[in-house]
């Protein structure tokens, strides 16, 4: 048995038996953990309210070999989210973070870029909690970028063509880009105009991001969605079960 001791967020908590709780956590330390807190349910549990989700923690577990599930021992609250998980829109933002998260990350692998991320784009939420659809968007491309399964936009992947600033770019039914020449105008189109907003998740922040995207039209905002809701689908062979803002469209 082991003690580890992380930087953590919480994602979800279940109800276990009457006392306890499961509480599933995106630590930096060791990745995707599943811990039981037992007596968490009680009136006067030791771990107060460093359990709710989206609370980012100081986080104390008890881990066995070849046991998946830890047992938590010690919470620290570093910074509650209470205020974003009790607004609507920022609410389904934090669920769908967390359903992708337990999607993507692997059990008990540290990621500390992912960690960061995540932690970034929550962070981010706060200054957008009534319009979250870009820094879901910048989680999106990065979560996909992160696990290998972002296609690199700047060449045809047919030609190995370079890609003109202006020039469109066709999304082939294996989601492979390519110019009009290779794909013979099939395919869905990603506008000279996306691919630039791709570009900049490799070089600003989440809050970055989302502020020198709010000028987008809300067919551009649309188009960046599909294409990334479309990445996804294609990852996870399943829709995501939460749906946020011009992506539910």
């Amino acid at each position: 048995m082991g003690l580890v001791n992380t930087d953590a967020i919480v994602l979800r908590t279940y109800n276990l038996a009457e006392a306890d709780r499961i509480v599933l956590c995106l630590t930096r330390d060791a990745g995707l953990v599943r811990a039981v807190a037992k007596g968490a349910r009680r009136m006067r549990s030791r771990f107060g309210a460093g359990l709710e989700p989206f609370t980012f923690i100081r986080l104390d577990f008890y881990e066995k070999e070849n046991r998946e599930l830890v047992t938590i021992s010690q919470v620290e609250i570093l910074k509650s989210n209470f205020d974003l998980a009790a607004h609507p829109d920022s609410s389904d933002a934090l669920a769908y973070i967390a359903e992708l998260v337990s999607e993507f990350a692997p059990p008990h692998e540290a990621n500390d870029k992912l960690y960061r991320m995540v932690k970034a784009c929550i962070d981010a939420l706060a200054s957008f909690a009534d319009r979250p659809d870009m820094v879901v968007r910048y989680f999106e491309v990065w979560l996909l970028r992160l696990a290998g399964l972002f296609p690199d936009l700047r060449d045809c992947s047919a030609c190995n063509r370079r890609f003109v600033d202006d020039e469109l770019v066709y999304i082939d039914s294996e989601a492979r880009q390519q110019c009009r020449a290779c794909s013979h105008g099939m395919g869905s189109v990603l506008s000279s105009q996306i691919r630039r907003r791709l570009a900049a998740t490799q070089k600003l922040a989440p809050v970055e991001f989302a502020n020198s995207s709010a000028e987008l039209s809300a067919e551009a905002q649309t188009e960046l969605a599909e294409f990334t809701h479309r990445l996804l689908v294609r990852a996870m062979e399943r829709r995501p079960r939460t749906v946020v803002g011009v992506a539910a469209r």
